[in-house]
């Protein structure tokens, strides 16, 4: 089994033996455009890239029909002398061939070596960055505007946009008239306000790519624990959407629509090993909470920290704990070991006493 050396790079034993490894039957027939790209080494940034390019219908009619070859611009001192463009259309006419299950992009990817030379080599590069070389590289190629003239920049001073943008249009196919760009480019409006004087200047610029941010979803999907007051009510599990940017009110707003209690009566609390992890704060942010956390949210009706001279209920964090007899060496003693959920009781000031206390809980408990 051939390995790379190195570097990452293939033998080249190996790499010259490629063009002899049979990618077809003599008798295959397939469907034009269903082919595959040998990937020879770190590649797959290039074929899949050529494979999206390839797909483009009038991009590949126009090559496969040969009309590019009466555009070929050889004294463009922007282009690659045609080859390019060559490399190219020799490589769309096999793929859509139909007698190819599968290429060996080996031509092309020297071709685009020899006039890119950060594209040398076997390394891994980016799909993007391969794709802008290659319109704006078979452009060049394809342009058929063979002597370029001055053109100067076109602002709207008052004037409606579209008459603005067809002679901003105009004089940029004065200068780049190809199948790259009757195919891919439009135009920018550019809008500029002078804080100073108020004056709007408008412009419209010509592009041939976009790079756009993927979206990114702004809310989440939380699943917590409630856990109500009333003793005779089992805790509920509920899926909440949150807002990604959010703060812990954000989530007792949205488990309240579940629960119908009131968001300023819940509290919410990150459960770990069968304690009290930690005691969010209103204005605590979401993202401190991870997918992976037992989120308890508890219905109360007062507040952990009491305010002095305020009336509200005092809640206590409870507990539970099991008194089992063990042994260490020859001396007896009773250890205590948690286990269940733990509790925040709501207490009445007026009750709050070790043997109020214990009656609470055991209701809380029954």
């Amino acid at each position: 089994m051939e390995t790379r050396n190195k570097d990452g790079t293939w033998p080249s034993a190996q790499l010259c033996g490629m063009n002899n490894i049979p990618d077809e039957d003599e008798d295959f027939q397939g469907q034009p455009g269903i082919c595959g790209l040998t990937n020879l080494g770190n590649t797959c940034f290039m074929n899949s890239a050529l494979q999206c390019l390839s797909n483009v219908p009038q991009l590949t009619e126009y090559f496969l029909n040969n009309r590019y070859l009466e555009e070929l611009n050889f004294r463009n001192p922007l282009g690659m002398k045609g080859e390019l463009a060559e490399a190219y259309a020799d490589l769309v006419k096999q793929t859509w061939s139909g007698y190819h299950r599968s290429i060996v992009p080996n031509v092309f990817k020297n071709k685009v070596g020899h006039f890119a030379s950060q594209f040398l080599g076997y390394q891994q590069h980016d799909s993007q960055e391969l794709l802008s070389f290659l319109l704006d590289g078979l452009h060049e190629d394809l342009n058929r505007v063979k002597k370029k003239e001055y053109v100067e920049l076109c602002n709207g001073a008052g004037r409606p946009d579209l008459e603005v943008a067809q002679e901003a249009w105009q004089n940029h196919k004065r200068r780049n008239d190809s199948v790259i760009v009757d195919t891919f480019h439009g135009l920018f409006k550019s809008t500029l306000v002078c804080p100073d004087c108020g004056n709007v200047s408008v412009t419209f610029d010509p592009f041939c790519y976009l790079s756009v941010p993927l979206p990114v979803c702004s809310r989440r999907v939380l699943e917590v624990f409630f856990v109500p007051m009333d003793p005779r009510r089992k805790p509920e599990q509920h899926r909440v959407v949150v807002p990604k940017k959010g703060n812990i009110s954000d989530l007792c707003v949205a488990l309240s629509t579940h629960t119908s209690v009131a968001p300023d009566k819940m509290i919410v609390a990150d459960v770990f090993s069968h304690r009290f992890y930690k005691l969010y704060q209103l204005e605590d942010p979401l993202s401190g909470i991870l997918d992976r956390d037992d989120i308890f949210v508890y219905e109360v009706t007062g507040r952990i920290e009491p305010v002095e001279g305020s009336r509200d209920d005092i809640v206590v964090p409870v507990y539970l704990r099991e008194r089992t007899p063990s042994r260490d060496y020859n001396n007896s003693y009773y250890g205590l070991i948690l286990f269940g959920h733990p509790l925040l009781v709501s207490v009445p000031r007026d009750r709050f006493s070790w043997e109020g206390l214990y009656n609470i809980l055991m209701y809380r408990l029954s």
